[in-house]
């Protein structure tokens, strides 16, 4: 009798072990919504995804609508205001220097969901995942992190050294990949999205970290290059959709499906671009701003790629400042109409109010389907037939580029259904908390 009890306890033991669940957050980045709501869209695993899941079509985006500032709202909870990324490429105070992303994990100013479960007594890991340079709470990390001027030696060579531990790429390779390289493994290419697949099951099947997370970048790419509705994009779909079939495929196969839950969105969505607007040329050309990096300066902005962030040089005195803020607003109120209809000017105090960047002058917030870039020289406004993303939400000018989520596991919607906004929303700031809800962990904001 006693052996009979002592197997029943320990099969209920067994089972409630069971009933925990890990965590694997996959982005594809610039996910948007019709993606997932076309079924004419090559994407079947995905679409198999939402008839099985809790499938929820609107995801409402932080400020801007941008890689890094989303993806790090996607592991904090936290809006840019506070975790303090609110670009991917940092503004460089018009000096002449390579661009500087944010690639350190030390600029999050908030605490992350690596963090939680590492205090839990946790294992994670991350795979390409932006802001996670030198993260000391990732177990096993391969950091988005390559060089944005020309280096020696290959970009798989470049981020080598900063991966944790520092041979984990090689292990990579050899027991999942092969070797990797600039052929092997190139962003933007449709074999990135498989390669990075691969990482993951690898990782998932030898050390069963309790959450990963992962980034998938190939339809970022082609939509910028080509479109929203290009072939080369259509392409991409089926890329990142292959590699997200790879990684179900594992979990049946391994007999891991029951135990880890897969959360598929986006960092952002995407818009059909139609012109874009060059402020910077628009300043130079009323002698504010040198044509050249290094030169004087008075004012520049700094391209989100919809919206752009307006910095005034500091050196100036408060009431230069001011002068050189109304001089700008001047400038952008005196263009013709049909161009004026073409974006807002917010101010700094509107700024903080939307949780963008409290140190920006003004921002220029353009409606959909217009960007603007860092160029110093020619027309203010001009044709644009790429995607585009990067936009401040404002309900007047519905300038929004939504994504989706999709959580696939075994999990009741009663528990997670507490994070949405209505029965088809979520706030972006609301994933981080689920997640914890759904491993049984603290909200990662409550320390």
């Amino acid at each position: 009798m006693e052996k009979k009890i002592l197997i029943l306890c320990l099969s209920i033991l067994c089972l409630c072990a069971s009933a925990k669940q890990r965590v694997i957050l996959i982005t594809i980045d610039g996910l948007r919504s019709d993606i997932l709501s076309n079924s004419s869209q090559p994407a079947p695993f995905l679409h198999e995804m939402m008839r099985k899941s809790v499938y929820v079509p609107n995801v409402i985006v932080v400020n801007p609508t941008m890689t890094y500032p989303s993806h790090t709202t996607l592991v904090t909870g936290s809006t840019p205001l506070d975790h303090g990324i609110h670009c991917n490429r940092q503004f460089q105070f018009n000096r002449a220097e390579p661009t500087l992303y944010n690639w350190y994990a030390d600029s999050i100013r908030t605490k992350t969901i690596w963090q939680t479960v590492k205090e839990h007594g946790g294992t994670t890991a991350s795979v390409f995942w932006p802001v996670t340079t030198g993260c000391k709470w990732i177990d096993f990390n391969l950091p988005e992190y390559f060089p944005t001027k020309r280096v020696s030696v290959s970009g798989m060579d470049y981020i080598r050294p900063v991966c944790t531990p520092t041979d984990i790429m090689a292990e990579l390779e050899r027991e999942a990949t092969g070797h990797l390289s600039d052929t092997t493994l190139r962003a933007g290419s449709f074999q990135y999205d498989a390669k990075v697949a691969s990482m993951v099951n690898y990782l998932t099947n030898r050390y069963k970290p309790d959450f990963m997370t992962v980034h998938l970048v190939t339809t970022d790419y082609k939509q910028h290059e080509t479109g929203i509705y290009s072939n080369e994009t259509q392409q991409a779909v089926a890329a990142a959709d292959h590699a997200i079939g790879l990684i179900l495929e594992n979990l049946e196969y391994t007999h891991q499906k029951d135990s880890v839950t897969v959360i598929v969105t986006g960092d952002h969505g995407f818009t059909q671009g139609q012109y874009r607007l060059h402020p910077n040329a628009l300043l130079a050309s009323n002698g504010m701003l040198s044509e050249q990096p290094g030169g004087d300066w008075q004012a520049c902005f700094n391209s989100l790629g919809a919206a752009a962030y307006m910095y005034v040089n500091p050196s100036l005195t408060s009431k230069q400042k001011s002068r050189c803020i109304e001089k700008v607003r001047k400038i952008l109120s005196e263009q013709p109409d049909t161009v004026k209809a073409l974006y807002k000017i917010l101010s700094n105090e509107e700024i903080k109010a939307v949780k963008g960047d409290p140190t920006a002058a003004l921002c220029l917030a353009p409606v959909s389907g217009v960007g603007c870039s860092n160029n110093r020289k020619g027309e203010f406004i001009t044709d644009f037939k790429g995607g585009l993303h990067g936009y401040v939400y404002l309900p007047d000018t519905k300038a929004y580029d939504p994504t989706s989520l999709i959580i696939h596991g075994n999990i009741d919607r009663s528990t997670i259904e507490r994070f949405f906004s209505t029965p088809d929303t979520i706030q972006q700031t609301s994933i981080a908390p689920m997640i914890l809800r759904i491993m049984e962990m603290e909200n990662p904001q409550s320390k």
